[in-house]
């Protein structure tokens, strides 16, 4: 990623061309990320429960073995599920749980943050609802700065970027 002030002169530069249905997966950075301990988190819960097996169903490995799984199956689950979609026909945010029309969306801001317990800072999209809800968006779909400018156009003036 590079830093957020050459982001923000990369999206006041491009120009985007109209989509009816725009979709982003992750990163290939964090696909890799996740992918790299997700695969040897099953392959080790795999060989623990043969060792598990083999032991005369020695319950400590095997369970074990199932923690293991479980958390590696939870990564890939995680890779795959990820996507984003822009829907400008039906004016719509769709994906991650979420189902917001561009019309429920008070103000959009582009902005650097720290998103959970994370130390260090993102690119993240902030959104308020005409309800009051806030709703942050990591910026770790592949195609950011794609995103950021179909959003932008869509929005208009609830649209803003705040400069770091």
């Amino acid at each position: 990623m590079f830093f957020y002030d050459d982001f923000i002169k990369k999206i006041a530069e491009t120009k985007i061309e109209y989509k009816a249905m725009r979709k982003y997966s992750l990163e290939a950075k964090k696909l890799v990320m996740w992918l790299g301990t997700g695969l040897p988190l099953i392959l080790i819960g795999l060989l623990q429960g043969y060792i598990g097996y083999t032991k005369d169903f020695s319950i400590p490995y095997l369970a074990i073995a199932g923690l293991l799984l479980f958390l590696g199956l939870k990564h890939l689950k995680n890779i795959f599920s990820y996507k984003i979609v822009l829907d400008c026909e039906k004016k719509k945010v769709l994906g991650q749980g979420l189902d917001l029309a561009f019309e429920d969306i008070e103000s959009c801001t582009l902005k650097e943050g720290v998103v959970g317990k994370a130390s260090r800072l993102q690119v993240i999209i902030r959104i308020v609802t005409k309800d009051k809800r806030e709703i942050i968006v990591p910026l770790i779909m592949g195609n950011k700065i794609d995103f950021i400018c179909a959003l932008r156009d869509e929005l208009g003036e609830k649209f803003s970027i705040i400069k770091g």
